[in-house]
């Protein structure tokens, strides 16, 4: 069974090889210290990260991004924006683990549901059926505008 930990922004170096895989194209994963700086502001904004672990490995083999949120529709509730596993450590439980743990965090934290939002297409299938696997389901279409 993985080691789920807290991650905090001294711990950079820790989730960004996980956390490179969701998104390698964003500034704040160029560099450990860049992402350091990111996690500092915002955790001031209830950002929060943990890590799934394995025997013997430094890094984090998956990383999950989360806050605590609160609004009319739901009250409040654990918001998981972030969940990555490295390619090696796929298949291995570490996302399960990490839902897990989520789940029991946000009850501690009082929150009386968990939200994520998912990107479409085959690339997903795999995390949606861990998501549905996991009780999560599908409750609504996410709507965006780029506003530049």
């Amino acid at each position: 069974m993985p080691e789920i930990r807290v991650l905090l922004a001294a711990d950079a170096a820790l989730a960004l090889p996980a956390l490179r895989e969701l998104r390698p194209a964003s500034p704040q994963m160029a560099s450990a210290q860049a992402l350091r700086a990111h996690l500092a502001e915002v955790e001031g904004q209830g950002y929060r990260l943990a890590g799934s672990f394995e025997p013997g490995r430094e890094e984090a083999a998956a990383v999950a991004g989360y806050r605590v949120l609160t609004n009319l529709a739901w009250g409040r509730f654990l918001y998981l924006d972030d969940l990555s596993t490295l390619p090696d450590a796929r298949g291995r439980g570490h996302a399960s683990a990490l839902l897990g743990w989520l789940e029991a965090e946000a009850r501690r934290l009082g929150c009386a549901q968990l939200h994520l939002d998912s990107g479409v297409g085959p690339a997903r299938f795999t995390a949606h059926r861990l998501y549905l696997g996991r009780g999560l389901n599908l409750t609504s279409h996410h709507f965006a505008k780029e506003l530049t």
